[in-house]
Order: structure tokens, then sequence, then C-alpha cells
């Protein structure tokens, strides 16, 4: 069952700069969608029309999940810093009319592992802290949806992993969720990806439909000698080059992969040379690539 849909949805502000384009979008029962894209690729105007927080210039938004039933956690923490913990929770159950909020609220606190912080002022909490106390609130009312923006930017690795457990115990609970993210690794979590930058979806679908589209193959290429091998690698055409530090990821065209990786591993400096699976950063690049418009932040 659909329960938000977005028809062509578009926003341009009076200077003229085109935050959202002809965004299309479904979210049904059960879905976990990640909209990714690097920061600018307009992904919190996105949230905020969605949220009605925003009015689109152009487009539609179709809704059939009651507002009381949607939650929306936005990117900058905007709960009182000045409240604590209970106060805070409190606060937001008198705001969502719930009537004897005190065991849902113990439960959500406990489950997020906050209960014993109840009392501590909520600007005193860390980032990853002040996230999860965020989402208690935006899971106060049960809701059917739950929209996060960037949930964890900012966010240690740890609380990052203990956040994203967190949220597969929501969805698994039946809770769809719609997440914007910069981070390529946190992206694949979601079982459907719309790639976003520029204000415009480069191309979604799933990590396994990326890595069929992707032309050609990805090359791991382990060298001390980085910018000596990357010139050597200009040889091997056509190829496009990413990576960091020792290890420089390479997307050939089709050639016979024995004599590339020969090729390759006989260049001087290189170490090793090793057939890799695509990662969905390696497709964001190249959509990029092939996007039509020009790249703008």
């Amino acid at each position: 069952m659909s329960l938000l849909r977005a028809e062509a949805l578009s926003c341009t502000y009076p200077n003229g700069t085109r935050a959202v384009v002809d965004l299309d979008l479904e979210l049904n029962e059960g879905d976990l969608v990640g909209l990714i894209g690097p920061d600018g690729a307009g992904k919190t105007t996105a949230f905020r029309m969605l949220m009605g927080l925003k009015t689109p210039t152009a487009g539609r938004i179709e809704r059939t999940v009651e507002p009381e039933f949607t939650a929306y956690v936005p990117q900058a923490f905007a709960l009182s810093p000045d409240l604590t913990v209970a106060e805070n929770m409190l606060l937001q159950a008198r705001l969502y009319d719930l009537n004897a909020p005190g065991p849902r609220i113990t439960e959500l606190l406990t489950s997020l592992e906050l209960d014993a912080f109840r009392d501590r002022l909520a600007g005193a909490l860390s980032g990853g802290m002040k996230q999860k106390l965020a989402l208690c609130v935006g899971l106060l009312p049960n809701p059917r949806l739950l929209l996060l923006d960037e949930p964890t930017t900012g966010v240690d690795p740890v609380s990052r992993r203990e956040f994203w457990e967190l949220l597969h115990q929501v969805h698994d609970e039946g809770v769809a969720i719609l997440f914007s993210t910069p981070y390529m690794d946190e992206a694949e979590y979601a079982h459907h990806m719309l790639l976003m930058h520029g204000g415009r979806i480069l191309d979604q679908g799933t990590l396994d439909s990326f890595r069929e589209k992707l032309p050609g193959r990805v090359v791991k290429v382990i060298t001390p000698q980085r910018r000596q091998v990357q010139e050597a690698m200009q040889a091997f055409h056509p190829l496009d080059l990413f990576g960091e530090g020792e290890i420089i990821r390479a997307r050939f065209a089709e050639q016979p992969l024995e004599a590339l990786l020969d090729g390759l591993s006989a260049l001087p400096g290189v170490e090793k040379a090793v057939l890799s699976e695509a990662t969905l950063e390696d497709f964001f690049l190249h959509a990029l690539v092939e996007a039509e418009e020009p790249v703008h932040g």
C-alpha cells in the first residue's frame, strides 16, 4: 500500500537556484528507501517538501498516511537543549496529544539506552545520544512512516552502527523508512536507493541493479607509488580512476581480464592488481559522468 507519493516535485528559489528538479518518489508499507547524495544535492529541501514544511514550485504530493502517523527527524537537532531528556519527551508527548505517555517514554528510552540519562540536559548529550533522543521523539506516536534527514551526520562510527541497529529493529516492526545520507556505506542499508546530485535524481534501483548497469570491470590496484602508477595506467584505455591512499580503483572497458590483470601487475610499483566487486560509490561516480546536465552543488 502506498503511503506517500511525489510526482515531478520541484523547488526553485527566488534567486533561480533549482534545488530539486522533477523528483518522483513512492513510499510503500515496509519500504526502506535511501536518498543518497553529497551536501547540496537537494536532499533536505526534498524532505521539507515531503513533510509539507516547504511549498513546491511544481509537482504534486499524495499522502495516504495520516499526518499524526508520519514522523520526521531533521538533520539539525531540533529539541530544546535546556530541557532534560525526560522533559523533552514529555513536551513532545503533549504536542502529539498522547494520553498517559509515561510507559511509552520509558520503553523508548530503555530500548535506545537513554533511560540512565533521562535527567541530563539535552544540550549536554553527545552527538550520537542527541540523534537517539530525536529518534525517540519521532517514534513516540508509533508512526507508520519515518523520514530521517541525514540522521548520522557528525556521529562517531560506533554510534552510527548502534543507530542503524535500532533503525533495523524499527523497520522490522513494520515502519516504512525514508532516509538521506552522504555516506555510501550507510546507503547500502536501503532496499531501494535514489542517487541525487545537483537537485536531480541520477538513477535509482538496488545495489545489484547498479552493478549490472555499470559497464566494464572494476580493478583494485595496490601500490605505495600512487602518482607514478596512475600515470602509467593511462596506457590502459578507457578508464576512470578513483580511490585513496595506496589503493587505486579503476574501471576499465570490457577486455580480456587475464591480460588486463597481468598488464597492471607488471607496472613498476604495483604490488597487486585484482578484480574488485563494484561498490555504490563506483556507480555513483559513473552516473555523475553520464549525467546530461552539468554538475552543480
